[in-house]
């Protein structure tokens, strides 16, 4: 079970990354550092396991400002996982993952977009007043 819920993890931070990714820069440049992260031997399937290395990548490609890219994307996954986000931009990025991180294994957070949760368990839309 650990093993899954690590791998779920892993998986909707590459989504928070993508996400993030195509948002700023639109699908051609996520495109284009997809590749670029291909080239430094990190392939999609391993960025979530890898973030400290694409976080290096990234900084290569962007210098400092790709650090508003890994403050959107853990910012994305805090909300995945229906944690407040009680950080700032100049905090530890880093520590700010590893704690959600003990967190969902502590816990047993779910992602807000799994598969395997019932989307019907979260509030849309107005709610009339009887």
């Amino acid at each position: 079970m650990r093993s899954d819920t690590i791998e779920t993890f892993q998986g909707t931070l590459v989504q928070c990354f993508s996400l993030t990714l195509e948002i700023l820069f639109g699908r051609p440049v996520k495109e284009q550092l997809m590749r670029i992260l291909a080239e430094h031997k990190i392939p999609r399937s391993e960025i979530g396991a890898r973030f400290d290395d694409v976080a290096k990548v990234l900084t290569d490609v962007f210098g400092s400002s790709s650090r508003l890219l890994v403050y959107k994307t853990v910012v994305g996954l805090y909300e995945e996982y229906s944690v407040r986000a009680n950080f700032g931009f100049y905090d530890s990025l880093r520590e700010q993952l590893l704690f959600l991180r003990e967190r969902v294994l502590s816990d047993i957070l779910k992602p807000r977009h799994s598969p395997s949760i019932d989307d019907s368990i979260y509030i849309t839309g107005h709610i009339q007043d009887d």
